[in-house]
This record gives structure tokens, C-alpha cells and sequence, in this order.
């Protein structure tokens, strides 16, 4: 893929994530591609990778991700991105509702055939699920 197509190819996935449209997003990846974070590990295929955008959506139904300048180098891009949300429901377990959560963090991108091969996500998921209740840091 050449680089215009790598930066039209996120341009759709960022416009995707703001629609919150978790179909669209596992559309984007190859068949039998991977999405990897610290929340889910990895997960492997479109409708796995359908799953995990669709929980999230869920879980924060306002959920804003906002995303930095792309680097793209070759098959691959780096993004950093911010998330804002407000939980509704159960988020690992744990239903409290009205937290607002605010993160930064990065993904790297692997590209093939037009697609998403892999993307890993890194940000700070102890902390979230410290904000969120879900864990706590010292006995109440």
C-alpha cells in the first residue's frame, strides 16, 4: 500500500469511530487480522475484532477518540490518540454507571491487501479500571 493509501485508509477509520459504527471499523481489517490491547488481549479475526469495538461503544455510548497526525512508515503508521467517555452500563464487570474517563494512548498499525493486518493498542488499563471502580488501590 502506498502511503495515501495507508492515511485514506485511518481517515475512514477515524470517521468510522466517530459514526461509532463497530461493523464498518471490523470491516476495515483483513479476515483473519488481529487487534491487540491490554483490555482484550488478542483477538484474532473481523467478527472478534467487531466484538471488541462493540463493547466499548457499549460500555462508553458517548465514547470520543480523537486521533494525532499520523507517522507512517511503509506497511506500518503509529497514532496517538485520546479517548473521552462516560460509562453506562458494565465495564469489565463492574456496573457505575456516570464515570467520566479520560485516556491517552497509542496504536501501531500493520497494513496488507488494502486492510488492517494488526493493530496494537497501548495506554494505561490498570488506571482505567482503578477510575472506573472496577479495581481498587487500597483497602476502603
Amino acid at each position: 500500500m502506498e502511503r495515501r493509501d495507508i492515511q485514506d485508509l485511518l481517515d475512514r477509520h477515524q470517521e468510522a469511530f466517530l459514526r461509532r459504527d463497530a461493523e464498518s471499523l471490523a470491516s476495515q481489517h483483513t479476515e483473519e487480522g488481529t487487534f491487540e490491547s491490554p483490555a482484550h488481549g488478542v483477538v484474532r479475526g473481523r467478527s472478534a475484532i467487531e466484538g471488541v469495538y462493540r463493547y466499548w461503544f457499549n460500555a462508553f455510548p458517548d465514547l470520543q477518540l480523537t486521533w494525532e497526525d499520523a507517522v507512517i512508515e511503509g506497511p506500518r503508521a503509529a497514532v496517538f490518540w485520546r479517548f473521552e467517555g462516560t460509562t453506562d452500563g458494565a465495564f469489565f464487570g463492574v456496573e457505575k454507571p456516570g464515570i467520566r474517563m479520560v485516556m491517552s494512548g497509542a496504536a501501531d498499525y500493520r497494513f496488507e491487501a488494502g486492510r488492517i493486518a494488526s493493530v496494537k493498542h497501548v495506554f494505561d488499563f490498570t488506571g482505567a479500571l482503578v477510575k472506573a471502580g472496577v479495581l481498587r488501590t487500597r483497602p476502603e
